[in-house]
């Protein structure tokens, strides 16, 4: 698939999946694809992940580089309302955990948002060992939970 036709399929997917919480114009939506180190694609979702050190205006990466020195932060992971609550996004940030460790990139990062409320989200990442570090609220009022979880896998 072109790069072109890949970028608009995930767009897609985003504006229908997202509500109003994560709608993003295609050229703001292609720049951050852009940004992205990792990305994760199902047919019926997605994530981005971002690596430590670039430098773009999205507060939480720049939250969460003022706190942690290798990490790679989760922009957004995307699911069809159909697909949802099988499975696909635990799957795809275990996979996303995997990526990271290959690479010696010690934690994963994420935003999920309190308000408005995303409770699956927080679920999923409670049930993968994510840890909520704090509670902030965006520039646009959004308030939203900090998570951070280490690559390391623990052994007896």
């Amino acid at each position: 698939m072109q790069k072109s036709a890949f970028i608009r399929k995930l767009w897609k997917l985003n504006e229908t999946a997202c509500g109003d919480r994560l709608v993003i114009s295609k050229a703001d939506f292609e720049e951050r694809v852009g940004q992205c180190d990792w990305i994760v694609q199902r047919e019926a979702g997605f994530l981005l992940g971002i690596v430590v050190g670039k430098e773009i205006e999205n507060f939480s990466y720049l939250w969460f580089q003022t706190r942690f020195e290798n990490f790679l932060y989760v922009e957004r992971v995307v699911v069809e309302d159909s697909a949802r609550r099988q499975g696909l996004a635990t799957s795809m940030i275990r996979e996303t955990l995997e990526w990271c460790r290959e690479r010696g990139i010690d934690s994963v990062v994420c935003q999920v948002y309190d308000r408005p409320p995303n409770p699956a989200g927080h679920a999923v990442c409670k049930a993968l060992g994510f840890t909520a570090l704090e509670s902030v609220m965006l520039p646009s009022r959004d308030i939203v939970t900090m998570y951070q979880r280490s690559t390391a896998i623990a052994t007896p």
